[in-house]
């Protein structure tokens, strides 16, 4: 499809604040395309919040926002009950949040009569498979549009600095730094990716984190942190109900503010390559090595080795843009089914980047998952715990 293909036709653009998106904006608006844009909420951090784009960028202005962070909270929650890491403990942060908003923009876009959706994934990455296979599941009389399909942009804008100058054209608001340095974020974590961060022979430690501090400036002081979980989601955290929204919030809070461990991942890409991003994800850590505790104390033998079946393949289901297919789901629904009884309270200690489980108290016990103690009855044979 190129520019010319949307005359006469409305076109919904999900806008993040970040370069391309504000890119395509100003793409369009050249192009004279009606265009309908639309904010999606997931708890963005810093300078990608909805606030900031609508206040503050010219060209996002007239927008629709629209509220998903309790929608995409509780697909990370899932995620943490099923311990679903992708390689290098990667928790699926970007590719669990193109899932979300396409499935959350389905009903805004039909309303206002869009029948097509620009996106500015780069072309032949995981996230343009990710947008198009989801918008072909929840609305596939909706057409999916990159700007790079058009070769009058391909051939036009050959860099991001290009782009970069463009947007900056249009709206002084625009930082230029956004051309050299990429940036995916919403309320699980943060993706970094730019020149440098691609060669395997760099350090990490070029980029600081958005989520918190890095280690070697947090606190001296070890914090204690009470997590409590009902059917592995938690609900209450240091004595407080928490809706899933608030539970991921006040994890990155917590976990943020004592050292955020940038994550450097080589990780095998859809298309058969393998490509180096950095992530920092610190609620959702320390959220899953609590709920790994839990687990196994709450979870039975067998249970627990169909769960460590199910994980890496929820995992790379995630990553591979089908959280949606009915496989998913079920492994999903079996996972659930698996932790009913993951009920209790964890108490974990963060210092420095680390999460350390001190005590997992007030769980859930049943005749599968009864303890045996040796020396607690002197030591001699050993006595199964009556449930």
């Amino acid at each position: 499809m190129k520019f010319s293909d949307l005359k006469g036709k409305k076109v919904g653009i999900c806008a993040s604040g970040g370069l391309v998106s504000l890119f395509i904006a100003q793409r369009l608006k050249e192009e004279h395309v009606d265009v309908e844009q639309f904010i999606v909420d997931i708890g963005q951090p810093g300078d990608e919040a909805h606030e900031f784009c609508a206040d503050n960028i010219e060209l996002m202005q007239a927008v629709n926002v629209i509220d998903l962070k309790e929608d995409i909270a509780l697909s990370f929650l899932h995620a943490v009950r099923a311990q679903a890491q992708y390689d290098g403990g990667y928790w699926n942060t970007t590719g669990i949040a193109r899932a979300v908003t396409v499935k959350g923009l389905v009903d805004a876009l039909r309303e206002r009569q869009c029948s097509v959706l620009a996106h500015g994934a780069v072309h032949g990455g995981n996230d343009e498979f990710r947008f198009n296979y989801y918008l072909k599941m929840f609305a596939p009389e909706i057409t999916p549009f990159s700007p790079w399909e058009d070769p009058t942009t391909s051939d036009r804008f050959r860099t991001r600095v290009d782009m970069g100058d463009f947007v900056a054209d249009a709206d002084e608001t625009m930082m230029r730094t956004k051309a050299h340095h990429s940036v995916d974020a919403n309320v699980g974590g943060v993706s970094h990716e730019n020149r440098e961060v691609e060669v395997l022979s760099n350090s990490p430690d070029m980029i600081s984190p958005i989520m918190g501090v890095k280690v070697m400036d947090a606190p001296d002081v070890p914090e204690t942190c009470s997590i409590t979980f009902k059917q592995g989601i938690p609900v209450e955290i240091n004595g407080q109900s928490v809706s899933y929204y608030q539970a991921l919030a006040e994890a990155n809070r917590i976990a943020g503010r004592n050292g955020v461990v940038l994550k450097n991942v080589l990780e095998n890409r859809m298309n058969g390559t393998k490509g180096r991003g950095l992530y920092e994800s610190p609620g959702l850590d320390m959220l899953g090595i609590a709920a790994k505790h839990l687990l196994q104390a709450t979870v039975d033998k067998d249970s627990w080795e169909v769960l460590r079946f199910l994980s890496p393949f929820i995992a790379r289901q995630s990553y591979a843009g089908r959280l949606y297919d009915p496989a998913t789901q079920a492994a999903l629904a079996n996972v659930a089914t698996l932790t009913e009884q993951a009920n209790g309270t964890v108490d974990v200690i963060a210092y420095k980047g680390n999460y350390m489980v001190d005590r997992v108290r007030e769980y859930s016990k049943s005749r599968f998952t009864a303890q045996q103690f040796r020396f607690a009855h002197g030591g001699q044979k050993w006595i199964t715990e009556s449930v």
